[in-house]
């Protein structure tokens, strides 16, 4: 977990506590730190506490608002007192009793998300090779076709999978490796509820299906084999905004 600091940047408002620019607190794990005679208004901190422990804790997903969020502001309208959450790095022993913490001067780090699927509809020629390599690998294929083929329905790994939050029983989650989505069929009762919640239609419930649990991308362990056959590039395996793989 990360270590922070909370700032009063900015006052645009008026604060009768008052809050100055440069006040500050210091959170470590559960425990807050104050500077000697330091003081911080009860109020501004309460609306600040949901953020704090998803700000100690490093976000990969790059469809989260959170790693790019670093100020809020003071609940009172009239007082609009800007604070600034900064990451520390942990340095010597220091006044408060507690270490000394720097502020990182760089910008918040983040770790790389894991690779997904990507999809260039317009380099899609529509052979249906992708389908035909999910056949062979799956009793039931991913992948689901428009039309002649033109842009395949493909489960993109959304960061906040509508399909997750969708299902009654909690059977959907992720695979701790690949990110993937899976089902835990013991708890899918086959409601169709996930199918409806995906954004790309790329979910399936298959009726010949014995287990009847809907059919989901799950990345073939991290090597998609319907990525390699390809040939047009517009099916991709990796992290977007980049011209390479993982």
């Amino acid at each position: 977990m990360h270590d922070l600091r909370v700032t009063v940047e900015e006052i645009r408002g008026f604060c009768d506590l008052p809050m100055r620019p440069g006040d500050y607190f210091e959170l470590s794990g559960g425990r807050i730190y104050l500077p000697p005679d330091g003081y911080f208004c009860m109020w501004a901190m309460q609306s600040l506490m949901p953020m704090l422990p998803v700000k100690q804790r490093t976000v990969c997903d790059e469809n989260d608002w959170i790693p790019r969020t670093q100020h809020m502001t003071c609940p009172d309208p009239d007082g609009m007192v800007i604070f600034r959450i900064d990451r520390l790095h942990q340095t010597a022993p220091l006044r408060t009793g507690k270490q000394d913490l720097v502020q990182v001067d760089e910008p918040v780090e983040r770790m790389a998300p894991p690779p997904r699927m990507l999809l260039d509809a317009s380099a899609c020629t529509g052979c249906l090779a992708c389908r035909t390599a999910c056949e062979a690998i799956h009793s039931h294929t991913r992948i689901r076709p428009i039309g002649a083929g033109i842009e395949p329905r493909v489960c993109r790994q959304c960061g906040n999978a509508p399909c997750v939050q969708a299902c009654p029983r909690g059977a959907l989650g992720r695979d701790s490796e690949t990110g993937a989505v899976r089902v835990e069929a013991v708890r899918c009762q086959a409601c169709g509820a996930c199918v409806s919640a995906c954004p790309f239609e790329a979910i399936t419930l298959p009726e010949a299906d014995a287990e009847k649990v809907p059919a989901i991308c799950d990345l073939c362990g991290a090597d998609p084999a319907c990525v390699k056959v390809c040939e047009s590039g517009a099916l991709r395996y990796g992290r977007p905004y980049t011209s390479a793989g993982p």
